[in-house]
């Protein structure tokens, strides 16, 4: 059976909630007005949404939600976080922000966690961390309340790497509390992490729901690939990391009469390895509504490419984040944004707040090969800049140079 590139392309953009959803894709349809309930709805479509830290332009959950929504604005996730309980903060394969209604799944990631199963490097991070530091802390937070790390007397470790400098055990001890369970994120201080205990965070009819191992390995399959559309039993693993590759090769077996081999075709006219997708979803995946035409400028993190390999297969679209590299070595900039037209991605733009001046700059702006820059073009372009510049408490947009005349 084989995927169109566009209907799978399409298909991708509905689920990620950036185009129309397809009325049976098996997956939660946005409806509510907007507020915190709608932020709710977006990220349970989602799945997920992934927290990072950086602010260059804005940090990516709320960038990722203000893509989907233009009436989002920040206080609606911080109301369904904090006030409403509806979304909690854990971990996938990055920092996250999740339905709270997964917290019953997410007992089953709290004991891969304990045990290292995933992301095996943080051993050595809690390591300087003891049963009897555990014990002290559980003890301080169930007697005192929600609390920062900084709040807490402690010794500090001077061989662990962070990149805020040596951290305090009780830092340590309080993320492994919350990474293993029984610690939730009852707030933030800005962008620091205030914790309590989970039972006094998740509202307790969730908080004290279980499910079973196969359950569980079940639901995170099945949420996982309605997500992806077709996949791998590794990339099914991986888009949640809740279970190993192992569970989920052995879940698509165990459910082979469910599901259909599929190829699709990649952008470069190719096909790609054989896929699975789920046997009810095919005509929904053939059938995906079209995107809107609009331009909108993704975070580095957004979901939709959050897979290189799979953006570049099927958008054609080569990108990776540069933070990390050397300034020298960089090929366009620091905090680049992929701009999405339709159902492709026509370019990118190097973009940094000025807080102080209340300014968004664009510091360069570069075309996918075969792409115009038509006055059109950068009409949109210009209307988005300005837009993303209200967002994130810019009064203006201050073009500083171009690979395009034009813009420029």
């Amino acid at each position: 059976m084989r995927l169109s590139n566009r209907a799978f392309r399409r298909a991708l953009l509905s689920r990620l909630a950036l185009s129309p959803a397809h009325p049976t894709d098996g997956l939660p349809i946005v409806t509510a007005a907007p507020g915190p309930a709608r932020t709710t709805e977006i990220v349970r479509r989602l799945g997920f949404v992934q927290v990072d830290a950086v602010s260059a332009v804005e940090r990516a959950h709320h960038h990722v939600l203000f893509t989907r929504d233009p009436d989002f604005r920040h206080e609606h996730l911080a109301r369904a976080l904090e006030d409403d309980r509806s979304l909690f903060e854990n971990w996938t394969h990055d920092a996250a922000i999740l339905p709270v209604e997964s917290f019953a799944d997410w007992r089953h990631v709290f004991r891969r966690a304990a045990r290292f199963e995933v992301h095996a490097g943080y051993r050595n991070y809690f390591a300087p961390v003891t049963d009897a530091d555990l014990v002290q802390i559980k003890r301080l937070i169930t007697r005192k309340g929600a609390s920062r790390p900084r709040d807490v007397e402690s010794r500090k470790v001077d061989d662990v790497d962070d990149t805020f400098g040596s951290p305090k055990v009780a830092k340590l001890a309080m993320e492994f509390l919350w990474r293993t369970g029984p610690f939730a994120v009852t707030r933030r201080d800005g962008q620091e992490k205030v914790y309590d205990l989970a039972s006094r965070v998740i509202p307790s009819t969730t908080y004290r729901a279980r499910t079973t191992a196969a359950a569980h390995v079940d639901r995170m399959c099945r949420a996982a690939l309605l997500r992806l559309g077709a996949a791998t039993p590794a990339r099914i693993a991986r888009f949640f990391d809740a279970v190993s590759t192992d569970r989920a090769r052995r879940w698509c077996e165990r459910h082979r009469s469910e599901l259909v081999e599929v190829r699709v075709e990649r952008a470069d006219g190719t096909d790609s390895e054989p896929l699975l997708a789920l046997a009810d979803q095919v005509d929904a995946l053939r059938a995906a509504p079209a995107a809107p035409p609009r331009l909108r400028l993704l975070n580095p993190f957004d979901p939709l490419i959050h897979d290189r390999t799979r953006t570049k297969r099927i958008f054609g679209f080569d990108y990776r984040i540069e933070i990390w590299v050397p300034p020298e070595k960089r090929k366009y900039g620091y905090y680049v944004l992929p701009i999405l037209e339709g159902e492709r991605f026509t370019g990118r733009i190097d973009v940094k707040i000025d807080r102080r001046a209340r300014r968004l700059d664009v510091i360069r702006v570069f075309r996918e090969a075969k792409i115009d820059g038509t006055k059109a073009r950068l009409a949109a372009l210009t209307r988005e800049l300005e837009r993303l510049a209200r967002f994130v408490g810019a009064d203006s947009v201050r073009f500083l140079r171009a690979t395009d005349r034009r813009v420029r």
